[in-house]
């Protein structure tokens, strides 16, 4: 299958190139997928939706919100409208922390009201199987790609801003608490300490606009790979069709901005794709990367694979020694794993990540090539895949 992969890859990451969540671009690699699925006589499915055109917006908004309300009481502290200053910075950062949290958690929040949004879309297909319908499989790999975030361009600054994003969650609850209980205290003390605590919040506040202002990159591993993944498995079932499992192939789009292709399918799909087991596929031939499965993922709050599905790709790895497939605890970032389980599905995740700086290889840097995509890995990922396939349809 690599061949034909790379083929995929070669044309998404150097004839279309950078493919931004919502773009132009992203719609031109969205008309390669279908042709390419309506080529091997598929019925394709375009399925538009709106998304944010950022995944970085709902946190720069969140921080912002939080560091006006520091401005606002340190401003205030001194002044006989303190109390109301205090009352005032209090339900804004009320409002931005809860707000900040849903956004993590996949969950709708009123930071979403003010957020840019544009047209995307998602591109699937059915494969039939050569018998009764017993089982199904949803098979994704996302076309879009991400900017070149500060934050991701070296492993140092991507601990660095681990810690900043941990830092700063906590830094946003102790504000809070510290306007409430600024409402009933005149201590002067308060406005000092708002004042430091202000300070990292300026740093993340930076780390989150950052990125906007930066070009999108080619993504050839992130996600030309996975996507790429998708077609050849759909090339290889017309060839080899499984015996009682109906495989759904899904490119879909937006990923890069917390998932919002991912999250219109599955609701639009409840019906037809009921009882399903996904596999998401994602940054999966970066050279210098080591194939993995994810058993669980996290920004702040963990989502898990499903444990058959683990269970599956440890019999597999087992099976096959060649594939020397390692499981794998992604934290700091999350793939539409998290998604898919946070919306009851059943997911397994197929990433690949450097074992040296736990992250995928030039992962959203300019350095996210064709050049940097090896054709050994993409291969051994896709027998991954279709091994993992073969032994949920028996």
């Amino acid at each position: 299958m690599s061949d034909t992969a790379l083929k995929h890859v070669e044309h998404l990451t150097n004839t279309i190139g950078p493919r931004g969540s919502a773009t132009p671009e992203e719609k031109k690699a969205h008309e390669y997928c279908k042709q390419v699925l309506e080529g091997l006589g598929y019925e394709a499915h375009w399925e538009e939706f709106y998304s944010p055109v950022s995944g970085w917006h709902p946190f720069a908004l969140a921080l912002g919100l939080v560091t006006l309300a520091d401005v606002l009481f340190v401003a205030l502290r001194q002044t006989p409208n303190a109390q109301m200053g205090a009352a005032a910075a209090a339900l804004i950062g009320l409002f931005a922390v809860v707000s900040f949290f849903l956004q993590i958690t996949h969950r709708e929040n009123p930071l979403r009201w003010f957020l840019p949004m544009a047209k995307s879309q998602n591109v699937w297909a059915a494969a039939k199987p050569r018998g009764e319908v017993k089982r199904r499989i949803v098979v994704v790999g996302h076309v879009d790609t991400h900017r070149t975030a500060l934050a991701m361009q070296s492993p140092a600054l991507w601990q660095v801003f681990q810690i900043l994003t941990t830092a700063s969650s906590v830094i946003n609850i102790a504000l809070v608490g510290l306007f409430i209980y600024g409402i009933v205290s005149p201590e002067p003390i308060l406005r000092v300490i708002a004042m430091y605590l202000g300070l990292v919040l300026i740093v993340g506040l930076v780390f989150t606009l950052q990125p906007d202002f930066t070009p999108f990159v080619k993504g050839g591993n992130d996600n030309a790979t996975g996507a790429a993944a998708v077609l050849a498995l759909a090339e290889r079932l017309k060839r080899e069709p499984l015996t009682n499992t109906e495989v759904f192939l899904v490119n879909t789009g937006c990923e890069e901005v917390h998932h919002y292709g991912m999250a219109d399918w599955i609701k639009r799909h409840a019906a037809d794709a009921r009882d399903a087991d996904y596999l998401v596929l994602d940054n999966i031939g970066g050279k210098n990367s080591q194939l993995n499965y994810v058993t669980e993922e996290s920004i702040l709050l963990p989502y898990k694979s499903d444990p058959k599905l683990v269970q599956i790709a440890e019999t597999v790895a087992k099976e096959d020694a060649e594939l020397a497939a390692q499981p794998f605890v992604y934290r700091g970032l999350d793939s539409e794993l998290s998604t898919c389980a946070h919306l009851g599905q059943r997911t397994l995740g197929l990433l690949n990540f450097d074992p040296k700086t736990k992250m995928p290889p030039h992962f959203h840097t300019a350095h996210d090539d064709f050049d940097n995509v090896d054709p050994a890995l993409l291969d051994q990922s896709e027998r991954f895949a279709w091994a993992i396939m073969q032994k949920i349809d028996s």
